[in-house]
């Protein structure tokens, strides 16, 4: 095959879950149908990214391979810092909010009288579960939870799209705020992030780099399309104002196209999108960390893979319920914490290209452009567009001051973190070479 299915649903995991449809939902509201456009600006910067991980995976294969890549031209402390600010953070905040609303979901769609947070802490046991079956079923789990992400999604559309709900669609027209506008542009970046995720999946190691270009970039357009078109049909049934101020819009859109019908899709949607979220992320980033231990950024315990499950799923899993049991879904402040995570998600992808762009200036005979990379502008391109959106994502929040001061204080904390694992790890001995 071209391409894996596997790889193209961990790729989509993100992609698609609930906090995207909030985001795509609210922005439409905002920006009215030029949305699109910006979705589609997001698209090209993040194929490019996308070309440059085919690339990582060609040079720098298996799940340490990134960590190799930014610790051979960046530096160590680099290599440790930035995977665990972006990815380890998102992990633990983002999941911990995915879960919550999965929870919220069941609780007010399905049964009213099962507490939202013991749903939660049953979906996260759930899914831990499978992960500890085994690759093989984990990526079964990861399919079927975004094909009825994708089903459902696509069920609501066509309905909206050919008047085959109740419901009338409305006129009123969009009115877009210039300023508004300026913010919503700066979330077609963020919209894709998390289609990285699939380097670290067992279906990429062993195979071309090019299936894993292909698998990613064919995730990114599917739920680019999806994604559009849902944007489309819910301006289409609810107002701009409406969709723009509400937390669930997608929620507000289903019920407008099929009434209590579409609510329980939307439903499921939502639990679906959930699980693939969170069961990409866990799946993923435990393999991340296997990574790093093997090239000597982690404790070597963390490179461990009892019955083949690697050990760093355990810590992600108790850090998502601890996150939960001590009330942090409820507060704030996680959705604070979550974009801070995406910011250094963001960062991370800059990272990756200026790490190959300094691997083929010191060794242009070995670090040669992937394929359709036959220019450094192209990376180069992709990092300036990614450090202009960092600086207007901080500078148009609308908590930009506590996220200006959480960002520096996340950056010492695990500097300090970083320095002290390195030290530790290489005392012990416990580095591997690559």
């Amino acid at each position: 095959m071209l391409v894996s299915i596997p790889l193209i649903a961990i790729a989509m995991g993100l992609l698609l879950s609930p906090g995207s449809l909030t985001i795509l939902g609210n922005n439409m509201g905002t920006a009215g149908a030029s949305f699109l456009v910006v979705i589609l600006t997001g698209l090209v910067v993040h194929l490019f990214t996308a070309l440059s991980f085919g690339e990582l995976s060609l040079h720098f294969p298996g799940p340490d391979g990134e960590a190799r890549l930014i610790k051979e031209s960046i530096g160590l402390t680099p290599a440790l810092l930035i995977p665990l600010c972006s990815r380890v953070l998102f992990t633990l905040c983002a999941a911990t909010g995915i879960l919550a609303t999965a929870g919220y979901a069941f609780n007010e769609v399905f049964i009213l009288w099962f507490p939202n947070l013991g749903f939660s802490f049953c979906l996260l046991g759930f899914l831990l579960l499978i992960n500890l079956l085994g690759h093989k079923v984990s990526s079964t789990a990861q399919m079927v939870f975004v094909a009825c992400t994708v089903l459902g999604l696509v069920l609501l559309s066509i309905v909206g799209l050919w008047h085959l709900g109740k419901a009338p669609p409305t006129l009123e027209a969009s009115n877009p705020d210039p300023l508004h506008m300026g913010r919503a542009i700066l979330f077609g970046l963020v919209l894709f992030v998390g289609f990285d995720l699939a380097i670290f999946a067992k279906a990429s190691n062993g195979h071309h780099p090019m299936k894993l270009i292909r698998s990613m970039i064919l995730g990114i357009l599917l739920a680019a399309m999806i994604l559009a078109l849902w944007g489309l049909v819910s301006l289409k049934y609810v107002s701009p104002g409406k969709l723009a101020d509400t937390t669930v819009p997608h929620m507000v859109a289903a019920r407008h196209i099929m009434g209590q019908k579409g609510r329980f899709i939307m439903g499921l949607v939502v639990l679906a999108g959930s699980c693939g979220a969170a069961n990409a992320l866990l799946m993923s980033v435990s393999e991340m960390l296997s990574g790093m231990a093997k090239q000597g950024l982690l404790p070597a315990f963390l490179s461990l893979r009892p019955k083949r499950v690697p050990i760093g799923l355990m810590p992600l899993a108790l850090g998502i319920a601890a996150m939960m049991a001590t009330g942090m879904a409820g507060k704030p402040e996680l959705e604070t914490y979550t974009r801070a995570a995406i910011w250094f998600w963001l960062l991370h992808y800059a990272t990756i290209h200026v790490s190959f762009l300094t691997m083929r200036w010191r060794d242009p005979g070995r670090f040669h452009p992937f394929q359709v990379l036959i220019t450094p502008v192209i990376p180069i391109i992709a990092v300036l567009t990614l450090l202009m959106g960092l600086v207007g994502l901080l500078w148009t929040a609308p908590e930009r001051a506590l996220l200006m001061k959480f960002i520096p204080v996340v950056l010492f904390t695990v500097s300090i973190f970083a320095l002290l694992l390195i030290r530790m790890t290489h005392r012990s001995g416990s580095h591997t070479p690559p």
